[in-house]
């Protein structure tokens, strides 16, 4: 049994609750999604498989959500408020993903991922100080949005358990994107600091450290933190190497990286920087698990395609597309529940639904 299997949803989607769905179908739950006539075919393919799906408006639509637990509705409006179907279906949660809450100036302007982004801040940060700001690849806030209309979903499941009734709950696009960009937020709120893009690197204190390294056979993610055990860690394998040079000498937990010049941070890492070139990722992921150094691989997505712990996870399914047989990311994560549940997480309140829908 899924967790979710005994959920139907209807969603109402132009890319705002896409990922939500996915999220909720792949979690079990029953989900009939009713797209444009002009969806994307490749947005079709990565967020709607598991679903089953309805192009243009269905004539039985009032009778879908009358027969539904959840309401994901994404559809792009101006200032009008959504139709009360919880007055159809008084058990119903109804998520409602606005591009900007209503009443706010950007309430029902055009918007897309690329506009989410920027509104947000994001393209703020990302990419290099003396280059035009970068966004995400693919649709990173339309799948910001997605992951809080199904977290606000499995709340309204949760409070419908226990009141036995539905609610609408409704959602911001932009605040979803600018909820994964808090640190700015928060920077500014305390230190009136705007945040720059910073590049290759991680400021802290007064200085900065880097991220990204380059290795034998691609990169890795990795930084010189104050944390003395991880540095202690690699500063040992480093000297075991016989190429530690001054770092062996430092008393790490008796010093602040984020409060060092920023020229002797740059010879530091410079020190780290050949280590890694001299090695290969699958040698300094096996020390960093080992050893405990806070590093990780960058793979590139041959490479996560091929993963073994991904592969061994089963994060990957076969999905069957008029092109032939594709692999996409499947559930994001597994539960073990068992064979027959306890009464109480049915809700006595809410009618059995009488119909089914068959997956596609």
């Amino acid at each position: 049994m899924s967790l979710l299997s005994h959920i139907k949803v209807v969603e109402l989607s132009d890319g705002l609750t896409d990922m939500g769905g996915r999220m909720l179908a792949e979690m079990g739950a029953e989900v009939a999604v009713v797209l444009p006539g002009d969806i994307r075919t490749d947005r079709a393919r990565a967020y709607h498989h598991g679903k089953t799906v309805i192009t243009g408006e269905p004539e039985d639509l009032r009778t879908l959500i009358a027969g539904a637990d959840v309401l994901l509705d994404g559809r792009r409006r101006a200032q009008g408020d959504p139709e009360d179907y919880i007055a159809l279906n008084p058990g119903l949660v109804h998520v409602v993903a606005w591009a900007s809450m209503p009443g706010t100036p950007s309430c029902g302007a055009p918007t897309t991922d690329l506009t989410l982004m920027a509104q947000s801040g994001l393209m703020t940060i990302i990419g290099d100080p003396d280059r035009p700001p970068l966004k995400l690849p693919g649709e990173q806030a339309y799948a910001l949005t997605g992951i809080q209309a199904a977290t606000s979903a499995m709340l309204g499941l949760r409070a419908r358990r226990q009141t036995g009734r539905g609610q609408r709950i409704d959602l911001s696009a932009r605040q979803a994107a600018t909820q994964a960009n808090y640190r700015e937020a928060i920077s500014y709120e305390w230190t009136g600091r705007i945040g720059h893009r910073p590049g290759n690197q991680l400021i802290r204190g007064k200085s900065g450290v880097t991220l990204v390294y380059p290795c034998a056979d691609g990169h890795v993610t990795w930084s010189m933190v104050d944390n003395p055990g991880m540095m202690r860690a690699i500063v040992a394998v480093m000297v075991e190497e016989g190429v530690a040079g001054e770092l062996a000498e430092i008393d790490w937990a008796n010093i602040l990286v984020a409060d060092t010049d920023q020229q002797v941070i740059r010879r530091w890492e410079g020190i780290v920087a050949a280590f890694f070139l001299s090695h290969t990722k699958a040698e300094l992921e096996a020390w960093s698990v080992e050893r405990g150094w806070g590093l990780s691989p960058i793979f590139d997505p041959a490479e996560v395609r091929d993963s073994a712990q991904l592969k061994a996870r089963g994060l990957f399914v076969d999905v069957e597309t008029p092109e032939g047989t594709r692999r996409y990311p499947g559930p994001l994560f597994t539960t073990s529940l068992p064979e027959d549940p306890p009464a109480r997480w049915a809700s006595d309140a809410i009618p059995a639904r009488d119909f089914a829908w068959s997956r596609t």
